[in-house]
């Protein structure tokens, strides 16, 4: 167990858990995940893909605990009026991974648990796998050291009907059998699919039609959103989705406004964090679980001790790095004064 887990394990043990709880009741929780890893082996990526029963428990742990787990939309309005049940919680999917539909919907709904999907949508218009992250799968798989992005870029280029062929022939020349397309693990949902979530109680919302860095192309993120949106509402009929996730978390001082602008109430980070009364309702923070998360730290985010803990992490390198400054400004006005 690591310094964090035993600090947290022990605030479970003597109270501190609880009286973190009562001091931070009016802060919104929001939990983040992406997809499930369906093909054989220990899940890829650190926090892309979880293993089925560790989602499963997660969520049967969160439906144990009691605490209340409420609708985005609901959720934001009532943050806004500072008028959240004590320690709400919110469940975010990113993305649109198959196996949101096929894995994780069904559990969430044994467990009457309400949650919204953010759904990038240029991969749903076509039956192809995501090639960037299918690639680096399976060179890290194959154990290969290649560069990703020239092999990216050179199967991107070819007309769309090839590029699932060059992704097979790079799988079969790295050694990796096919059991990742046979489950469709890089798979985003297709319209009727997502029309299926919709139906079923998943509540889709926007992530960018292309999943851009919306640090690096601000200027492309309201036609981003709209294409994005356009799309969703095609495929479900819902009305216009007005809550949006920062493609990986990728940030811009500009984007809150202009997500503003074209309509989106909310918005949220991948940095780790609880959200208070009065904070901008397009920065919020959440908590990325993943298969390296141990269950104490995920019920330390949820108590509110993590939020404690980081903060008190944050002053001691505060107090570590200004004890440099001030000996160098002592040492600049002894200078001065020689």
């Amino acid at each position: 167990m690591s310094p964090k887990q035993a600090v947290l394990k022990l605030a479970s043990a003597t109270g501190l858990a609880a009286l973190a709880r009562a001091a931070t009741a009016s802060q919104l929780r929001i939990l983040c995940y992406h997809g499930l890893w369906l093909a054989p082996g220990k899940p890829y990526g650190n926090c892309l893909f979880m293993a089925p029963e560790q989602f499963e428990a997660r969520m049967a742990r969160l439906r144990r605990s009691r605490r209340p787990v409420l609708p985005l939309g609901e959720a934001v309005a009532r943050l806004a009026a500072n008028d959240l049940p004590p320690a709400a919680v919110v469940i975010t999917i990113d993305d649109g991974w198959a196996s949101t539909r096929s894995h994780m919907l069904p559990v969430l709904e044994r467990y009457a648990l309400p949650a919204t999907l953010y759904a990038t949508t240029w991969y749903s218009g076509r039956d192809l796998p995501v090639i960037n992250v299918a690639v680096d799968y399976l060179l890290t798989a194959a154990g290969r050291g290649d560069a990703r992005q020239p092999i990216v870029r050179r199967i991107e280029a070819l007309p769309e009907a090839e590029r699932l062929a060059a992704l097979r022939a790079l799988g079969r020349e790295a050694g990796v059998a096919e059991t990742w397309l046979a489950t469709r693990q890089f798979h985003l949902l297709g319209p009727a699919e997502l029309a299926d979530v919709q139906r079923r109680g998943l509540d889709v919302q926007l992530h960018t039609h292309r999943h851009i860095d919306v640090g690096a192309l601000p200027g492309r993120l309201v036609d981003e959103v709209e294409q994005n949106r356009a799309f969703i509402a095609c495929a479900t009929g819902a009305r216009p989705a007005t809550h949006f996730c920062y493609p990986s978390g990728t940030w811009h001082p500009a984007a809150p406004e202009l997500l503003a602008g074209c309509g989106v109430e909310s918005a949220t980070l991948v940095t780790e964090g609880i959200n208070a009364p009065g904070c901008d309702p397009r920065a919020l923070r959440r908590f990325v679980d993943g298969p390296s998360v141990h269950p104490v730290a995920f019920d330390g985010y949820l108590d509110g001790t993590l939020h404690y803990l980081t903060a008190a992490r944050g002053v001691a390198a505060d107090v570590r790095l200004e004890a440099p400054r001030r000996a160098a400004a002592a040492s600049s006005m002894l200078l001065c004064a020689i």
